[in-house]
């Protein structure tokens, strides 16, 4: 992107006792939200140092890391523009790898049909949280790996899901793997960037709940290849995103979608 395509936005977003300070380069002119997403996925990096650093001040130690992919076989949410952005990443590589990651995310969806949980994914997003959490479950259960996953460390680690920064515990890896939740502690953040983005196709806010398991994103976006995406200037939408992190309720859960 050239420099007079640029604009600099300057930000203090506070979070709880903490005060974040700090300035993005956005693109001036109209584009589409997936467009901002790397600069949206920094923001949210950003808001889970802050839950980072305070486990650390209580003497605590983040026990994710590279070769600890327990929580890559959990069903990872993500939002409908995110979904265009993994697409565009594998369209994005080598001829050769892409195929071969285009051929995991098949496999993956070939498994889920293959035990008859394939309609309750791609429904995900009309099921009630209690369900979606049974949805969940049976997906771990089922192993399937996030087509991503590779030597147990994440192959796309800088251009992950915002699900994906925010997961974060202080317990032994193990109890991931064994999907214990009582045991699992998680890092506490401030504010889940993520249930921003799921209400933010349209680069304002207020639309409805749109997300869907990472493992349907090439199918997704395929089948949405032609759909309409609004565009509004860069640092309009990364002001009405901070706006709506700033407001959002701490013990916020998301409701079933509005069909």
């Amino acid at each position: 992107m050239s420099e007079p395509d640029c604009a600099v936005v300057k930000f203090g977003l506070t979070l709880e006792d903490r005060e974040i300070e700090a300035s993005a380069r956005v693109p001036a002119g109209p584009v589409r939200v997936v467009d901002l997403l790397p600069v949206l996925h920094n923001l949210a990096s950003a808001v889970v140092a802050v839950g980072e650093e305070q486990v650390r001040e209580q003497g605590k130690v983040i026990s994710c890391g590279p070769g600890c992919g327990a929580c890559c076989r959990q069903m990872v949410p993500i939002s409908e523009m995110e979904a265009r952005y993994l697409a565009a990443l594998v369209d994005a590589m080598p001829p050769a790898r892409g195929a071969h990651v285009a051929g995991r995310f098949r496999a993956a969806v070939a498994r889920l049909e293959e035990l008859g949980l394939i309609a309750k994914f791609r429904a995900m997003a009309r099921h009630t949280p209690t369900e979606r959490f049974e949805i969940a479950r049976d997906f771990f259960r089922a192993g399937v790996a996030c087509p991503f996953l590779e030597d147990e460390s994440c192959s796309i680690h800088p251009a992950r899901p915002m699900s994906c920064r925010e997961y974060l515990v202080t317990s032994p890896p193990e109890l991931c793997a064994n999907l214990t939740v009582a045991d699992v502690e998680m890092v506490p953040l401030p504010a889940k960037p993520s249930l921003v983005l799921y209400r933010f196709s349209n680069g304002v806010g207020e639309d409805r709940w749109r997300h869907l398991p990472l493992v349907l994103a090439l199918e997704w976006a395929a089948e949405h290849a032609g759909d309409e995406q609004p565009k509004l200037p860069g640092p309009e939408i990364f002001m009405n995103f901070l706006r709506r992190l700033a407001h959002l309720p701490k013990d916020w859960t998301p409701p079933p979608a509005q069909l």
